[in-house]
């Protein structure tokens, strides 16, 4: 087994979080070191007794070549903290989680069908991202607020992040797709059920369309439990730039939500309701405490600057950043060429070449014009 097998074998025991887990590599060198370690080395790092009792329980019953198969069945991919492709943003806050599970669109090869989409990339849309989040009770008023600024938000480029629960978090995240644009949804349960179940079709939706990644720290077959949604919302606002409250009461979790972005220093911005409304008791108090008010997109967007933020996003993809790309380019700066010319000349597996192309055709590099590859 591979090292970072060993992550995810720790990811399928909860109760020992990203801290904990941080210290037990440092501590016996290595994931495999920790997991195969004698219980009383473990006991003498400060497990409680409890906890060493529990954990010795699970792994010696758990199947990791099983658990590895199940994953690679349901499609789901994991990332690691040591990943490029974990989100930056989300590695700055002090509990980033040590792996994340992932599931999003196929990748599309050479030999895959042409029904198949590109894939998004986790990273490349969490560079410009922003949470929309709210009560699950959402009032007509928040629907059509939350539609509009989710469609500007979009517009402009921005990715939009949510939880896939009930009231706002669907609603954002289902005008983010009608709008053409990206959503993440993380979940607080493992990524092979969607709950509630009633946003079953949506988050299929969300991956069928090629426009939704699914994201969860907590490993396959575990519930949704009041508890973990508090724990989730970290992942929320930590993967954005900022988040955005539509509605919610006095006691509402969004105020939860609100608070951990505060402390990983992301901008808070709050929709205002009507005075008589309950739904309007947590934006109100958060524009009390210093959230900035929002009276359409362009508020956020100007705050942010998400616009120069955008250009310089457009700027970074249109640069080649792989050794094909940089080969392809050359060969077509001064002449268009078919594919079987590409090939010939680039001295590069006809698959390689194709994927190239699709994902260069993909960030505006290049343009196929009646099966002749032509640099933009």
């Amino acid at each position: 087994m591979a090292e970072r097998d060993f992550w995810v074998a720790f990811s399928t025991f909860p109760f020992i979080g990203p801290k904990r887990f941080k210290l037990l590599v440092e501590y016996f060198g290595s994931s495999k070191g920790a997991w195969e370690a004698p219980l009383g080395e473990i006991r003498e790092i400060g497990m409680s007794e409890k906890l060493a009792v529990s954990f010795e329980k699970h792994r010696k019953g758990f199947d990791l070549g099983g658990y590895l198969g199940r994953l690679e069945k349901l499609g789901i991919g994991v990332v690691t903290f040591n990943d490029a492709e974990y989100p930056e943003r989300l590695k700055a806050i002090d509990d980033a989680p040590f792996l994340l599970y992932v599931k999003m669109a196929p990748l599309r090869s050479a030999e895959s069908s042409a029904g198949q989409l590109p894939r998004m990339s986790l990273c490349d849309t969490s560079n410009l991202a922003v949470a929309v989040v709210g009560t699950r009770r959402i009032t007509s008023y928040g629907r059509d607020v939350c539609e509009r600024i989710t469609t500007g938000l979009v517009d402009a480029g921005v990715t939009i992040v949510s939880g896939l629960a009930l009231g706002t978090d669907a609603v954002s995240h289902k005008a983010a797709l009608d709008a053409g644009g990206n959503t993440i949804a993380v979940l607080g349960n493992g990524l092979d059920t969607v709950y509630p179940a009633s946003n079953r079709a949506l988050a299929e939706k969300m991956l069928s369309s090629g426009q939704g990644i699914l994201v969860s720290e907590y490993p396959l077959g575990y519930p949704a439990r009041p508890e973990n949604f508090p724990v989730r919302n970290r992942i929320v606002s930590g993967m954005s730039l900022a988040v955005v409250v539509i509605e919610g009461t006095r006691k509402s979790g969004t105020l939860l939500t609100a608070s951990l972005a505060a402390k990983q220093g992301r901008d808070v911005f709050a929709v205002p309701g009507q005075i008589t409304s309950p739904m309007s008791q947590a934006p109100h108090l958060l524009i009390k405490n210093g959230a900035k008010l929002v009276e359409n997109v362009e508020d956020i967007l100007e705050e942010l600057d998400i616009k120069a933020m955008g250009i310089r996003q457009e700027a970074i993809g249109i640069l080649p950043n792989t050794e094909e790309e940089g080969k392809l380019l050359e060969l077509l700066e001064t002449e268009g060429l078919e594919l079987d010319s590409i090939v010939r000349i680039s001295d590069l597996q006809a698959g390689v070449v194709l994927a190239t192309l699709t994902n260069m055709e993909m960030k505006g590099l290049v343009k196929n014009v009646g099966g002749v590859y032509v640099k933009k």
